[in-house]
């Protein structure tokens, strides 16, 4: 029993503990913070050895250790007592508080609250709106009667810091799912973009200030050395819309692989969406380079037009434009063709960089094509489209790609992995370059030949099983071309009687040919003069 000048001192300390409980400054604390800081102040306003908040997890039905004062090991260990068993279980199951004056010959479900010898303990529900939230209790480490007035001081400080609790755990809650959201939809993007002569590639994703969203972007090869790129936005934020993006991506690229037109490509990809049973609503705009040619497809569903950006200029690409992907099923489109010259970057977009409250949107998108004229890069495109338009506090989620279809370079130089799946695109653009230095028909077939032969024996012949490269270069000078083929490895001899041709082609194709091998590799130079 505590002395009268005790009791007053005692009592006095709890009023001030409730006055402290009524801080804003307490329930802003986060859920890192508030708990703990809540047990110091009834620890000392109840003159206890021990407090401790379990939090009911809805998954389990059971209350977890998620803060203590005195004894720490409840949470370091993730105590864990299931609704209606032991002191803390019978709190949650019947709603009441809850005296045991002696430990020992009680039911108590928590082990370490013996081994720390905890001797009596007082407890209450934490509910909020009517729905219980988890069970706040004290203990003293000597027998102790808590008094009718320590039960209503803990009771008020459970009504008091319940709904900051809440609030806080609501906070945590949002705060981790933004974070899955936001790995989610940076692990579904492309990790890089294509890397190919003659194209250059950019991008950017900036995600929203509140909330992860949709917005989503893809650049991939082809058969026959065309390149594919892709923009889209899905309706909705969190981690739904960025799962419903990657699924929306996968299928486009799929369906695209198969060799569809970005018209029948979005036709399937709205097919898809309408058979999954939780659907949303999405736009995307798809468009096909022949890098070789210029040749450029385009097709969207909903979306934003596309825009072409070259020679100091900027003009929107005016394709017709099919309902959102999930909205209304209906027929195939139609690829809107035309061409993107040497030194042009197509420019895709979402609305989160143009969308602004008040402002039309043509209006925006005219300032957008004002700002990205200048542009002589996709690099510089995206750059200056996000240093400019993308706001410090975004509403949505941005997402842009460019693609830029370049001047083929005098002097090539490829780095290939030594696979036979590289062979192709080494000849795409030995062909590209040739052809863009005047060479006809049948010196560019020969030419290709040859070199594809020594990058078959580089492939075959050079190295083991291990991921390796080889190295291709090419330049041009009076009239001679001059391509030497480069690995590290050692050439074997042939192990069948039908093999060993690949030198006999390369000798009848050029003009003239040189091989040496050493300890660092094998080298094959191969010249031949062109008419133009």
């Amino acid at each position: 029993m505590l002395s009268p000048a005790a009791a007053d001192l005692a009592s006095s300390q709890q009023i001030r503990t409730l006055y402290r409980l009524n801080d804003p400054a307490l329930s802003e604390l986060g859920l890192e913070d508030l708990p703990g800081d809540l047990l110091v102040l009834l620890r000392d306003a109840l003159s206890v050895d021990t407090a401790a908040i379990l939090l009911l997890d809805p998954e389990t039905d059971q209350l977890v250790a998620r803060a203590a004062k005195g004894i720490e090991e409840e949470v370091e260990q993730g105590v864990r007592i299931p609704i209606g068993l032991g002191f803390a279980g019978r709190i949650a199951a019947e709603r009441v508080a809850i005296f045991i004056a002696d430990v020992d010959h009680a039911d108590i479900l928590n082990p370490i609250l013996r081994e720390k010898g905890i001797q009596s303990l007082l407890g209450v529900p934490l509910i909020v709106e009517g729905d219980l939230i988890g069970v706040l209790h004290v203990g003293s480490l000597k027998p102790r009667v808590f008094t009718a007035r320590d039960a209503a001081m803990l009771q008020s400080a459970a009504a008091r810091a319940a709904p900051g609790i809440e609030g806080a755990r609501l906070l945590s809650a949002l705060e981790h799912e933004h974070g899955v959201a936001m790995l989610l939809q940076r692990s579904l993007l492309p990790k890089r973009l294509v890397d190919a002569v003659g194209v250059s590639a950019a991008s950017r994703y900036v995600p929203a200030s509140d909330e992860v969203g949709g917005d989503w972007y893809d650049l991939f090869e082809l058969p026959g050395g065309r390149l594919g790129v892709a923009i889209g936005d899905v309706v909705g934020h969190g981690v739904r819309a960025a799962a419903f993006m990657g699924q929306l991506r996968t299928a486009l690229r799929a369906y695209a692989l198969e060799g569809h037109g970005p018209a029948r490509t979005l036709e399937l990809v709205d097919h898809y969406v309408q058979t999954m049973p939780d659907f949303s609503m999405a736009t995307a705009a798809y468009a096909v380079l022949d890098p070789e040619t210029g040749a450029l497809a385009v097709a969207s569903s909903g979306h934003l037009p596309a825009i072409i950006v070259g020679h100091g200029e900027a003009r929107l690409v005016s394709f017709p434009v099919e309902p959102p992907l999930g909205a209304v099923a209906c027929g195939s489109g139609e690829d809107y063709e035309t061409r993107l010259a040497i030194g042009e970057t197509l420019f895709f977009y979402t609305d989160g960089l143009v969308e602004r409250r008040g402002v039309p949107l043509t209006d925006s998108i005219d300032e957008l094509l004002q700002i990205v004229a200048p542009a002589a890069s996709a690099e510089e495109v995206c750059r200056l489209a996000i240093e400019q338009l993308a706001l410090e506090e975004l509403p949505d989620d941005v997402a842009i790609v460019a693609l830029q279809n370049c001047e083929i370079p005098a002097d090539l130089h490829l780095r290939m992995p030594a696979n036979p799946g590289a062979l192709a695109s080494v000849r795409r653009i030995l062909r590209r370059w040739l052809r863009h230095l005047g060479a006809g028909d049948d010196d560019t077939t020969e030419i290709t030949l040859a070199v594809s032969e020594a990058c078959a024996n580089a492939v075959e012949h050079a190295y083991s099983p291990a991921p390796a490269e080889f190295e291709v270069r090419a330049s041009e000078s009076d009239g001679e071309v001059t391509i030497v083929v480069r690995d590290t490895g050692r050439w074997r001899a042939s192990r069948h009687r039908d093999r060993g041709r690949g030198l006999k082609i390369i000798n009848a194709a050029m003009d003239a040919v040189e091989v040496s091998s050493a300890a660092a590799g094998t080298e094959v130079v191969m010249r031949r003069g062109i008419h133009r």
